[in-house]
C-alpha cells in the first residue's frame, strides 16, 4: 500500500489518468448490457481524482472546489450561455446555407440525467487535472492538455462499429477547444466544479435543442469552429502570462 501511495505522490497525473481510464473504460464495455453502466463510467475521473488527492494530501483543495458553488452569477451565466450562443450561431449558419427550417428539440430524460452526472467528469477534468497542469503550463496549454485527455477518455465509444474513427476525429475537433473555453471560465470561478459542470452540461444539450435532427458530425464541426474562435481568443488574452502556482493544493 505504501508503494502504491508513493507512486501516486511521485506521478499524480499519470496515476490519475490510469485510474480514470481503467474505471470508465471497464464500465463502458458493459453499456450494451445496461445504460446504467455508462452512467457509472462518468464517475471514473471523479474516483481517480479523489483517490490520488487523498493519497498525496491535496484532498482539502479538491473538496473546496467541489463545494465552491458560491460564485458570481456572471460566471454561471457565461457557463450556460456560451454553448447556447455557439449553437445558435450554428443554427443560423444551417439556415443561411440552405438547410431546412428548424424547430426546437426536446431534451430526453437521459440527457437531463447526463447534464447533472457530468459532475463526475468535472471533478476530475477541471477539479483535479487542469488546476495541476496550470502550475507548469499557460492557460491555453493546460486547457488543451486537459482536452486531449478528455478526448482519449471517450475513445472506447468510438471503437464501436456504429461510430468509427472519423466520428472520433470530429469529436476531437469539438472537444479540444471546448476544453480551453471551459478551462478559462472555470479558472475565473476558481475552478468551481459546479460552474464547469454547468458549462459542460450546456454544451451537451444546446445543439439537441437548437439543432434538432441535424447531423451530429455537422453540428460538431460547426460548433467546434465556434469554440476554436473562443479558444484562440483565450490563448491571445493569456499570452505572456505565467503559469499559476498553488492550484494543486500542495503546501508551499
Amino acid at each position: 500500500m505504501n508503494t502504491i501511495r508513493t507512486a501516486f505522490v511521485r506521478w499524480p497525473i499519470r496515476a490519475y489518468i490510469v485510474i480514470a481510464f481503467a474505471f470508465s473504460w471497464a464500465f463502458t464495455l458493459l453499456v450494451s448490457i445496461s445504460i446504467l453502466f455508462g452512467l457509472l463510467a462518468l464517475f471514473g475521473p471523479a474516483i481517480a481524482a479523489i483517490v490520488v488527492a487523498r493519497a498525496e494530501g491535496t484532498w482539502p483543495a479538491l473538496r473546496a472546489r467541489i463545494v465552491a458553488w458560491r460564485q458570481p452569477v456572471l460566471w454561471y451565466v457565461v457557463a450556460f450561455g456560451t454553448p447556447v450562443v455557439v449553437a445558435a450561431m450554428a443554427r443560423a449558419i444551417h439556415v443561411v446555407t440552405g438547410g431546412p427550417s428548424l424547430g426546437f428539440g426536446a431534451i430526453s430524460a437521459i440527457e437531463l440525467v447526463i447534464f447533472v452526472l457530468v459532475v463526475g467528469e468535472e471533478i476530475g477534468w477541471r477539479g483535479f487535472l487542469q488546476p495541476r497542469l496550470r502550475e507548469t503550463m499557460s492557460l491555453g496549454r493546460a486547457g488543451l492538455a486537459t482536452g486531449v485527455v478528455w478526448t482519449l477518455w471517450h475513445l472506447p465509444i468510438y471503437l464501436q462499429p456504429s461510430t468509427g474513427l472519423t466520428a472520433f476525429a470530429v469529436f476531437a475537433w469539438w472537444v479540444l477547444p471546448l476544453a480551453i473555453a471551459i478551462g478559462f471560465v472555470g479558472e475565473r470561478a476558481r475552478f468551481s466544479v459546479l460552474v464547469t459542470t454547468v458549462m459542460h452540461g450546456a454544451a451537451n444539450i444546446a445543439t439537441p435543442i437548437l439543432l434538432p435532427d441535424v447531423d451530429t458530425q455537422w453540428t460538431q464541426l460547426v460548433t467546434g469552429a465556434g469554440y476554436w474562435l473562443i479558444a484562440a481568443t483565450v490563448v491571445a488574452w493569456d499570452a505572456g502570462h505565467r503559469p499559476a502556482a498553488g492550484w494543486s493544493g500542495h503546501a508551499r
